[in-house]
C-alpha cells in the first residue's frame, strides 16, 4: 500500500467558545448548589451533600475560567490536538459544517464516549484541510453531539 504525503497545516484555536458569565449566574450557581446541600443533609444523605458542594464549586470554576490556546495539526502521522496525536488508523472520517460566521471540522474518531471532536477551523484554511483529509479519510455525514449543542446553548 502506498503511503500518502500530506503537507503539515497547523492553526491554534482556543479550546472552546468562552462567554463571559455574569454575578448574577454565579451566585445562582452558588445559592442553588448551597440549597441543594442542606437539603442533602436534611434527609441524612451526606456524601451526596458533598458531592453537590464539590460540583457547585467546579461549576463556578469552570465557568470563569478562560480557555487555552490549542495548537491543531494536520500531517502525514495523522491529526494533532494540543498532545492528543491521533493516527489515521483511528480516525474514522471527517465533515466540515459552516454555521453562521463559524466553520467547524467534526471528526470521527474510534471512542466511545465522545467519538466525536469539533474544532474550530479558519476560513482561509478551509479548502486546504478538506484537501488533504480526502486523501487520507472518508468524509461522512456528521453532526455536532446534541449534549454538547444543549450545553453551548445554555451557555456553558
Amino acid at each position: 500500500m502506498e503511503e500518502i504525503i500530506l503537507d503539515k497545516i497547523e492553526w491554534s484555536a482556543p479550546e472552546y467558545k468562552h462567554e463571559e458569565k455574569s454575578m448574577d449566574f454565579i451566585w445562582t450557581i452558588g445559592l442553588a448548589s448551597i440549597v441543594a446541600c442542606i437539603i442533602a443533609i436534611w434527609l441524612h444523605n451526606y456524601l451526596f451533600s458533598i458531592f453537590i458542594f464539590i460540583s457547585g464549586c467546579s461549576l463556578i470554576l469552570f465557568s470563569i475560567r478562560h480557555p487555552q490556546e490549542i495548537t491543531f495539526s494536520i500531517e502525514t502521522d495523522g491529526f494533532s490536538m494540543g498532545k492528543d496525536t491521533y493516527t489515521w488508523k483511528k480516525i474514522k472520517g471527517f465533515n466540515i459544517k459552516k454555521e453562521n460566521n463559524n466553520v467547524n471540522l467534526l471528526i470521527e474518531l474510534d471512542k466511545y464516549l465522545l467519538p466525536v471532536y469539533t474544532v474550530p477551523l479558519p476560513l482561509e484554511l478551509v479548502e486546504k484541510i478538506r484537501e488533504s483529509l480526502i486523501k487520507v479519510i472518508p468524509n461522512i455525514e456528521l453532526e455536532e453531539s446534541k449534549s454538547m449543542k444543549f450545553v453551548e446553548k445554555i451557555g456553558f
